[in-house]
């Protein structure tokens, strides 16, 4: 058999071994043995990184690349822009739950186990093609003092004395555009400090009851038990409906201190991931499009970020000198945090893997993408119409 013809043949093995049972690789190899004449281990290691041995131990190949940059490439892109561009050791981690849902293009498994198997610096070498750098600008900030309530709301700076869920914060983010004035969208961000579980609801103003229906239908949605919240000490969060309906719910209310943002340090970097990566900086100032921002929020972009996102979390900090080092845990979804706490009764954790049974990371993306299309289109048109008139 000539040398063409071996490589020809084992390329072609190859893309059904790694997808065969234990039983059907023997036979594979078998076959392949009488096939081309050389040995088990020769054949095995050829399959798996194309480095094919002669009898007499000299390589009939220059060592064949482990990872194809054509052929991976593309698979790797549009994984990466499912995950909404993440790091590569979060995306390392992501992987695990994203590809037994990938069915695109009708991959086969040898691409699947390649993609798996790649290390992560690997997966950085073909992430770092695919960045483009960009500027963002930065937002407004709509907070307003609320100096009546500040005695009645302690301050607290909750931080890594968290052990177990319960314990959130939560901000308000302006899509307001450039200007402040006038009536405006806002986005309410809540995110538990122990396992990163985030929820967002939209709200076209801020007052004390449109803020208070949000946060209670946050609290009915969190797959867990409120037991605090921290918030700044803005009029959106510090007035009397609020604070009488944590009173009633027993949920201990705390406040951060002012102009100290790193107070909220776990909800404040949630508002760029969670909102302004969604919905941009523009201004939204039409009451029709919140129940789409919502049904949004809801259905496609809290589930993605909650069950298919690692994110990582603060493990230490020690000071060296005048120097922080940080370091930080291995990368996890919000959901697999939960699942591992001892906290949440078994009741709440099948609850949990239910709803996860039922989605595709994949699907939730795209259908995030179609919608997100049809609010925009929509957004400039009523911006359109107000324009004219």
């Amino acid at each position: 058999m000539s040398y063409d013809s071996i490589l020809e043949y084992l390329n072609a093995l190859s893309k059904i071994y790694f997808s065969a049972s234990k039983k059907e690789k023997t036979k594979l190899l078998n076959h392949a043995i009488q096939v081309t004449k050389l040995h088990r281990k020769s054949i095995i290691r050829a399959i798996k990184n194309g480095n094919i041995i002669n009898r007499r131990g000299k390589g009939l190949k220059k060592h064949k690349i482990l990872y194809p940059k054509d052929t991976l490439s593309p698979h790797i892109e549009y994984i990466w822009h499912s995950m909404e561009r993440i790091s590569a050791k979060r995306m390392k981690e992501a992987l695990k739950d994203w590809l037994p849902y990938y069915h695109e293009n009708k991959v086969d498994n040898h691409i699947k186990y390649l993609l798996q198997k790649m290390s992560i610096t690997t997966l950085e070498r073909f992430l770092k093609e695919l960045r483009v750098k960009s500027t963002v600008s930065k937002g407004l900030t709509s907070t307003s003092p609320a100096r009546h309530m500040k005695n009645k709301v302690p301050i607290n700076t909750l931080d890594s004395n968290v052990t177990k869920p319960g314990h959130t914060q939560a901000d308000t983010v302006a899509h307001c555009g450039d200007k402040l004035i006038g009536e405006f969208m806002n986005s309410i961000t809540l995110t538990d400090i122990h396992s990163a579980w985030t929820m967002n609801r939209a709200t076209f103003t801020k007052t004390a009851l449109d803020v208070k229906d949000a946060l209670k239908h946050i609290q009915k949605c969190l797959p867990f038990k409120l037991l605090t919240i921290n918030t700044d000490s803005g009029s959106e969060f510090l007035n009397i409906p609020i604070f009488n309906h944590f009173q009633r719910e027993k949920v201990i209310f705390t406040r951060s201190r002012p102009y100290k943002k790193n107070d909220n340090a776990y909800v404040e970097q949630k508002n760029y991931t969670h909102v302004r990566e969604l919905f941009g900086y523009q201004r939204i100032e039409h009451e029709e499009l919140k129940s789409l921002m919502n049904e949004i929020y809801c259905e496609y972009w809290n589930p993605l970020q909650n069950y298919f996102l690692p994110t990582f979390k603060l493990k230490e900090k020690i000071m060296i000198g005048a120097k922080i080092k940080k370091t930080y845990g291995k990368p996890q979804t919000p959901y697999q945090r939960l699942m591992e706490c001892d906290n949440l009764t078994e009741d709440q954790k099948e609850e949990l893997s239910r709803v996860k049974k039922k989605l595709n990371p994949f699907v939730l993306k795209r259908e995030l993408e179609k919608k997100l299309s049809v609010f925009f289109v929509r957004l400039n048109e009523l911006n359109k119409i107000k324009k004219e008139n």
